[in-house]
This record gives C-alpha cells, structure tokens and sequence, in this order.
C-alpha cells in the first residue's frame, strides 16, 4: 500500500491476517480489507503532520485521526463515526457559504482515486458554533491497485493568509502550512 503524495512508493501500512488490525469501535465492511490502524508507523506518520490530519476508508468511515484532529473535533472521538455523521456535528460549508456536496468533499475525491494537492477552501462549523476556515488536501492511499483509503489534511486558512501577510514568519510552526 502506498499515499502517491507523500510515500515515494514505500509501504505505509503491514497488513495483518486476512483483515487487518482496526482500531475499535470501527469493524470492515464484509469482503473489505482494513487498513492497519495500530501499526506504529501509521500512528507516527499522523502525529508528525501538524495540522489535523484524518484517515477516511471507503463508504466514508474515519478510521483515525492524529491529536490535531482530535483537538479540533473532539468530543466525543471523530474515530468510527461517517463523514455523514460528522458534517451533521459539524457542518461544513463553501468559502462562499454555499453547501458542498458530500461527494465533492477533498476525502471523497481522493476515495475515487484523485490527489486533491492544491486544496479545496471550506468552513467548518466547530462545536462551539464558530466557523472555522480550512484548506483540505487529499490523497488516496492505494494496495494493489486499488484505493483502500484517503488521508487528508485540513489546514488552517487564516494561519496561511497570516503567512501571505507576514513573509517572516514563514518559519515558525505556529503559522501552519
């Protein structure tokens, strides 16, 4: 299995037994492959992404989430829960307010096997019920051919503008992107 935009054709996941190992409370579809969710790889390569990262499967289900994602989203845990459930928590939106379709979302284009690297502006309504500007990037992760996964990436959209303003502070982690 293989991310085209980030692995350079190295493996990214070890499959274990016929299913593979998934994080609780998330179980594969019948005659689906899971990705492997504990390996420590997986797991070390989301918490080294900055901003929050989240790992989506087919039909839509959050398989995992690094601690930026869980810090944005939480709680309760995004982990199990669809894209469906998680927009009717969270609604997102257009740059310009108006509704995106679920299969237009950054994950679903990269479930269909597109690399979504130029990001697509969206806001996401938080908890709090603020909105909350993202850039997503997307790409599918791939075994055998066949895509198997999608992770993307949500950046912050004013800390990339305050980067644009502020060509010093390009360095400092705090600026994402």
């Amino acid at each position: 299995m293989y991310c085209p935009a980030i692995s350079r054709g190295k493996p990214l996941f070890k499959r274990i037994g016929n299913l593979g190992a998934v994080q609780e409370p998330f179980l594969p579809l019948p005659g689906r492959t899971a990705v492997s969710l504990p390996d420590p790889a997986l797991r070390e390569l989301l918490e080294s992404i900055r901003e929050p990262a989240l790992l989506y499967l087919p039909g839509g289900r959050i398989a995992a989430v690094n601690r930026g994602a869980n810090d944005l989203l939480g709680p309760p845990p995004v982990v199990g829960v669809t894209v469906g459930e998680l927009l009717d928590r969270n609604p997102a939106y257009r740059a310009d307010g108006s509704p995106i379709h679920r299969g237009d979302l950054p994950y679903a284009r990269a479930l269909r096997g597109e690399i979504v690297a130029q990001g697509e502006r969206i806001e996401i309504t938080l908890a709090d019920g603020s909105a909350y500007p993202i850039v997503i990037t997307s790409t599918p992760i791939v075994r055998d051919g066949t895509v198997v996964a999608a992770l993307s990436v949500w950046h912050d959209f004013n800390a990339y503008t305050r980067r644009l303003l502020d060509p010093s502070a390009a360095g400092d982690p705090a600026f994402g992107l």
